[in-house]
């Protein structure tokens, strides 16, 4: 069985965090370094594994993640997982199997008629903590394609950014994920299923373990096999916004906004998508009327996943161009998805939220920011190394050459952007 070829060849060196010492972080800028971390904190945890997420998957990288967190719970674990209601692909008998196996799952505003507000506002982290001492986040669902497996699903895959941190940062998003799941904002799952069905279920995650234990024990008897270091840093911040409805404390738009008012010289900044909200194009203002040099890069309408906020976004390129603001949009093959920042060479961003609208008013979105200048150099070079798939944009809103806005995309394609266009005034808030 090779579907998850390359998944954790590294799986048998656990990572354990000293509160004594100071916040250590690792970039997990590829692929297999996300897919390794997940598999090394697992089974490196002793006391509890707790992880949310916007979607889980109906994928075999999904289901080889739901039997490692099976074996976790069946080892005497705490298992917790929360997911967003509207995206939970959990087939329901799976659920039900690992309900029975002690894993505790709860989703985030599931549908009721008394609660429709519940229908925009929905669950954005991703994250996973264990232990209370180490900490995942970033930008991947628990997904294929967010892992370099697209091809499980036909589909494309995504180009992301996650951090793993050990330190207090650890211990406050545990804190977090408690306050959430206690909350009224999360629901029990309603995951019933029939003797039989929950059967199969068993035997569809049975069905994936042994190539991945075949790979642990590989990592594990591999003598040339060195555990992954994690760089000793300042204290890590871990960014979150308040539990329940946003707006009537600070969340993590406001704490990116005084980060964007702190720089001096430089802004580099990821998003897969960019329709800049009053406040952030105020931003955008002062900090270039300060000299900041500011690059964004962005998806272009080859690579999108979303043509919503892409037809939130043409209509500003000439601005922001012209304003000052170095703008970039990736050309793939692959749909960019990291929402990352480094600024002024030392600080670095890294989390769930989007330049949108939804992730400033709506989604819950965490973000981890730690300062090191040998940290930002690392991350600077994932960044810069980004646009040697991604065209300059120039002042026409036009990639830098060509005579057209959109070149080599389908008329179809532009067509519905268009269309698109026409609508967005209208549900702004919702892009």
């Amino acid at each position: 069985m090779s579907v998850f070829k390359g998944l954790c060849l590294g799986a048998a060196f656990f990572l354990v965090a000293s509160p004594a010492l100071a916040d250590r972080i690792r970039i997990l800028d590829t692929d297999r370094k996300a897919a390794e971390a997940r598999v090394e904190m697992v089974l490196a945890a002793r006391e509890e594994i707790l992880v949310s997420a916007f979607i889980f998957g109906d994928d075999p990288f999904t289901l080889t993640s739901l039997s490692l967190l099976r074996d976790a719970a069946r080892r005497g674990l705490k298992v917790q997982v929360i997911v967003d209601a509207q995206w939970n692909k959990i087939p329901r008998p799976v659920q039900a199997h690992l309900l029975a196996e002690g894993i505790e799952i709860r989703v985030y505003h599931p549908f009721r008629l008394h609660k429709l507000r519940w229908l925009t506002r929905r669950m954005h982290d991703k994250m996973a903590v264990v232990d209370g001492r180490e900490l995942l986040a970033g930008g991947r669902n628990v997904q294929s394609t967010y892992f370099g497996f697209g091809r499980q699903i036909r589909s494309r895959n995504y180009v992301d950014l996650d951090l793993q941190v050990t330190g207090n940062a650890a211990a406050e998003a545990r804190d977090y994920f408690r306050r959430l799941w206690s909350s009224r904002e999360v629901r029990a799952v309603e995951a019933r299923a029939t003797p039989a069905e929950i059967a199969e279920a068993s035997r569809l995650l049975d069905k994936h373990k042994p190539w991945l234990d075949a790979r642990i024990e590989e990592a594990r008897n591999d003598p040339h096999r060195a555990p992954p270091e994690l760089i000793e840093v300042g204290p890590v911040r871990f960014l979150h916004d308040p539990v329940g409805r946003k707006g009537r404390e600070r969340g993590v738009s406001n704490e990116l906004r005084d980060l964007l008012d702190s720089a001096r010289q430089s802004v580099v900044i990821e998003s897969p998508y960019l329709v800049p909200s009053r406040a952030f194009q105020e931003g955008l203002r002062r900090a270039l009327a300060r000299g900041v040099h500011v690059r964004i890069l962005t998806n272009s309408l080859a690579t999108t996943d979303n043509l919503w906020p892409q037809a939130g976004y043409v209509g500003h390129k000439k601005e922001l161009v012209r304003s000052g603001v170095e703008l970039w949009e990736y050309a793939g093959p692959e749909c960019l998805h990291a929402k990352a920042a480094v600024i002024d060479g030392e600080t670095i961003v890294v989390g769930s939220y989007n330049l949108d609208p939804r992730s400033e008013r709506l989604n819950t979105e965490l973000a981890l920011v730690a300062r090191d200048p040998s940290v930002a150099a690392e991350m600077r070079r994932t960044l810069d190394g980004h646009l040697a798939r991604a065209t300059k944009i120039d002042r026409r809103g036009f990639p830098e050459g060509a005579d057209e806005a959109y070149p080599g995309v389908s008329r179809r394609k532009v067509l519905r952007l268009r269309l698109l266009q026409l609508l967005t005034p209208f549900i702004r808030k919702q892009l």
